[in-house]
């Protein structure tokens, strides 16, 4: 029974590292995996004896390194890993000016988003909330925020 518990705590181990590796940021899943390792390796030095301890660390290192090797000449790094560039920029306006005219394509509330000049961009009413489908025209541009109003054209 305890054999049994040890192997699926490696395996788990294992597995929660290479998701650590490979799939998820942050410290969490490998924290547990290593965990995992850490107990049964705890299990094995006070079940079996100094030597099998230290056989099964060799062993949990040298799986380790393999599988990490074994993953990377797979592609599954490549499968994972993003390749679009982003184009857009931050501070960038779209060529819209004040008096522009156009349409909500979402609620405004206050922020949402509108076409003007056949241009996709983030727009903020003065606080009311404007429904989606409705003329707009652009009443102010303060920096990089767009300010508009529902207008009855």
């Amino acid at each position: 029974m305890m054999t049994s518990l040890i192997i699926i705590l490696i395996v788990l181990g294992l597995a929660l590292i290479l998701l650590e590796l490979f799939v998820t940021p942050g410290f969490i899943t490998g924290l547990l995996g290593g965990a995992a390792w850490l107990y049964a390796l705890y299990k094995i030095y006070t079940l079996y004896g100094t030597s099998s301890g230290h056989l099964a660390l060799l062993g949990l290192l040298l799986l380790l390194i393999a599988s990490i090797i074994i993953a990377l000449k797979s592609g599954i790094w490549n499968r994972a890993s993003l390749k679009e560039n982003i184009d857009g920029k931050v501070n960038n306006l779209p060529p819209v000016n004040v008096g522009d005219q156009g349409y909500t394509i979402s609620f405004i509330r206050p922020m949402g988003q509108a076409i003007v000049n056949n241009y996709d961009i983030e727009v903020s009413s003065m606080g009311e909330m404007i429904p989606s489908g409705v003329n707009i025209e652009i009443i102010k541009i303060e920096n990089t925020k767009i300010y508009i109003k529902q207008t009855t054209i």
